[in-house]
């Protein structure tokens, strides 16, 4: 193997790493916020029997307007979507936290502990 193939392979598979050390299971109570300056809500996922990357969700309040029934997460992304599977937000890691915008508006959305 050259030594081009050999850095380009470690480099997969550290960035393979990283990816599998955060998608563990993002189940349990979050708090999600919508735009800057909101009153954060509280959201529960969880798992669908027999997965640890998806399953159904639960929110104390309207969230803002961020309304989904369901999760779905793919290595450091997740996905909020309805019940019908539309998508609603699409998140990525961020630390031990999830960022990113509503569809509907573009709207900053982000999940913390």
């Amino acid at each position: 193997m050259s030594k081009l193939s050999s850095i380009a392979f470690g480099a997969a598979v550290a960035l393979a790493s990283i990816t599998l050390a955060h998608a563990g299971p993002v189940t349990g109570s979050w708090k999600l916020s919508v735009g800057q300056n909101d009153d954060p809500c509280v959201v529960t996922l969880a798992a669908d029997p027999g997965l640890d990357t998806a399953g159904a969700a639960s929110a104390t309040g309207d969230c803002n307007g961020v309304a989904f029934e369901r999760w779905k997460a793919t290595g450091a992304k997740l996905q909020l979507e309805q019940n019908n599977g539309t998508l609603v937000a699409y998140l990525r890691a961020k630390g031990d936290s999830f960022e990113g915008q509503r569809v509907s508006d573009g709207k900053l959305v982000a999940l913390s502990r």
